[in-house]
């Protein structure tokens, strides 16, 4: 019989360490190894369509675009006899960014989506303002249903009110 060990047969202390090193490998694998850290999430973007309307109380025809608006057939807005869409710009709302439209009198509408929240409403904050003089309308926060606008009014303009609505997203789709 022989006794000892071969040349290629590797002593305890490496098979030891070899076990060793196999483990922390899993360790690694299965718990996860060191990252680079993980990219911000972005800012959320959504596309708003902002209603540039002149309303009066003075007979007339109302905009057969604004029909489909049942805001504007309720109180303050029914009393309203007449009212034409002057503009309708789309613009994209960056949370956390200020988006400027500027109206025919003058002022400016200032938007900020404030949150997305997750039951497809949105928090936007609204101000309108002339640049250089006092705020109109200094700040207005509101919670919005998607595709479904909100009005800001009261401001004169021309022979009527000028009333300015905010759609943030598209109105869902009715089902078939």
């Amino acid at each position: 019989m022989i006794t000892g060990r071969l040349r290629d047969e590797p002593t305890r202390p490496k098979v030891a360490a070899a076990r060793l090193a196999l483990a922390a490998l899993a360790s690694m694998v299965a718990c996860g190894a060191p990252r680079a850290a993980a990219a911000p999430p972005s800012a959320a973007h959504e596309t708003a369509e902002v209603l540039i309307v002149l309303a009066s109380e003075a007979p007339g025809t109302i905009d057969p675009r604004l029909a489909d608006l049942p805001a504007l057939q309720r109180a303050p807005f029914s009393a309203l006899r007449s009212m034409k869409l002057l503009a309708h710009p789309k613009v994209r709302l960056t949370e956390g960014e200020d988006v400027d439209v500027d109206l025919p009198n003058g002022r400016q509408l200032r938007l900020r989506l404030v949150q997305v929240l997750p039951d497809a409403r949105y928090r936007v904050k609204v101000s309108i303002n002339r640049p250089g003089q006092k705020d109109y309308l200094p700040l207005l926060q509101v919670v919005a249903s998607r595709g479904d606008p909100f009005f800001v009014a009261g401001q004169r303009y021309a022979d009527g009110t000028l009333i300015v609505g905010v759609r943030v997203g598209e109105a869902p789709k009715p089902a078939r």
